[in-house]
């Protein structure tokens, strides 16, 4: 496969499939990593004349891409498999090739091949070259496969999705690296994804001035710690700098950072660099030293909070998200009160809350899991009416202002509106039959719902 594709239609259930090769569908769970990733299984397969639709049930082949962050999400996964099944029996269709891509495939290998729900297909994050091969064998019958699951981590897997297959919605996803290093005892992803592999700097920037090339004004940079990126000297500073002189490139945003690695020359390079939007997604997770310490994060309560007022000095205009899990093992209500505390010393935009959900292999899976279920339920909800009142405050004080915002899709509702978002991750809701996407406005806040505003656009 080249690094990119030409423009290839994708077909829907709709519009007749007049051209020959297996119809594929893909389907995605889980970050932005894996969107992008799901684009790049795309381009593989396009690219060996195997045709995408957009409807399942027209599909000799539905790729599931998956997460396994959390067993629910994983629970997800499982209960698709059985509902495609039934509805083609329903329906008397075909049963089609079922292949299990992303995380999960890489968790939980050929299990996911056996039982009654068992798939045809099991393919692991670093192994999607090989779909095409493997989905030949089992789709004609040419030749029988060494084997339905194809997973292990491997250094030389860099992939690209062709920025034409992304959809239009004035900004693309551009993957930097893969993996992490740092080990959280909670977390599955050094497991799944591997550990800490680069894409090559120059690589990235052909990626990006293809996607300007063909339109695009804005890309978001990811990583499991996009901001640990480092290639010899050139740490993720210097990538931003670099990317930064990209002609045509408007916008540049990224996702997701570990507090370690927000180093002040960090935040002083983005608060220089007018490309770089000012929106920090930096997951805490707790607020308790002590329950940081048990995930193994490498940073205090102290440090967390030094950093963000370090950044609202040198960012302007600068707004945070982060993600917290309530229930850790050994969470005492003194911990969960020190997480509360944080939230309303921040004052984040938006807040990502989960229950501790035990993951199998991970180094927490060796603690009890002594918070009970009504408890994890009980502080979720609490940390979110604080969220709530914090976020309401905030909104409140937004109406009247003027925001630049950009417009990404039309809005669901009300109709003929436009979903805008601005440098700092704002979504504002404005009508204006003026409008496209792609379009800069100046928009007058009228009032908020949630985390979406709503506003007119300035003459």
């Amino acid at each position: 496969m080249t690094d990119f594709l030409p423009d290839i239609p994708v077909l829907s259930s709709g519009e007749p499939d007049t051209t020959a090769g297996v119809r594929f569908h893909v389907e995605t769970y889980g970050c932005q990593m894996n969107v992008y990733d799901s684009q790049a299984i795309a381009g593989f397969l396009l690219d060996r004349g195997y045709r995408r639709v957009g409807d399942p049930d027209v599909a000799d082949v539905i790729l599931l891409n998956t997460c396994s962050v959390r067993d629910h999400a994983e629970q997800k996964v499982l209960s698709r498999i059985g509902e495609i099944r039934r509805v083609r029996d329903v329906r008397g269709l075909p049963q089609p090739v079922i292949g299990v891509c992303g995380c999960m495939a890489e968790r939980m290998g050929e299990d996911l091949t056996r039982g009654p729900r068992g798939v045809d297909l099991v393919v692991g994050v670093d192994r999607y070259r090989d779909l095409p091969d493997l989905l030949a064998a089992l789709v004609d019958g040419s030749e029988t496969p060494v084997s339905r699951t194809a997973t292990g981590h491997r250094d030389d897997s860099r992939l690209v999705a062709p920025p034409e297959l992304y959809p239009v919605n004035n900004s693309h996803l551009v993957t930097i690296h893969t993996g992490c290093d740092y080990k959280c005892t909670y977390c599955i992803v050094p497991a799944t994804r591997g550990p800490q592999r680069e894409k090559d700097p120059e690589l990235i920037a052909r990626e990006i001035e293809h996607i300007v090339r063909i339109g695009g004004r804005e890309v978001t940079l990811l990583g499991q710690n996009v901001t640990a990126y480092r290639w010899g000297d050139l740490d993720f500073a210097g990538l931003l700098a670099s990317i930064h002189g990209i002609d045509g490139l408007e916008r540049i945003r990224f996702l997701t950072g570990h507090p370690c690695d927000m180093h002040p020359h960090l935040m002083d390079g983005i608060g220089r660099l007018d490309k770089v939007c000012p929106w920090l997604h930096l997951p805490i997770q707790s607020g308790s030293d002590r329950v940081l310490k048990r995930m193994k994060r490498h940073y205090t309560r102290r440090q967390y909070l030094d950093l963000v007022a370090y950044a609202r000095r040198v960012i302007p205009e600068v707004t945070f998200s982060s993600d917290f899990i309530v229930g850790f093992p050994g969470e005492t209500e003194a911990d969960f009160n020190a997480t509360v505390e944080v939230v309303e010393a921040v004052q984040f935009d938006q807040i990502f809350t989960f229950k501790y959900s035990e993951r199998p292999g991970v180094p927490a899976a060796k603690l009890a899991d002594d918070v009970p279920a009504a408890v994890k339920k009980q502080r979720l909800a609490a940390i979110m009416a604080a969220q709530e009142k914090i976020w309401k405050r905030i909104a409140d004080g937004c109406v009247g202002q003027r925001w630049r915002a950009v417009v990404e899709k039309p809005a669901r509702r009300p109709q003929g509106s436009w979903m805008l978002r601005t440098g700092n991750n704002r979504k504002v809701i404005a009508a204006s039959p003026g409008l496209a996407v792609g379009d800069v406005a100046t928009v007058e806040i009228t009032g908020h719902q949630y985390t979406t505003f709503f506003g007119s656009v300035a003459e």
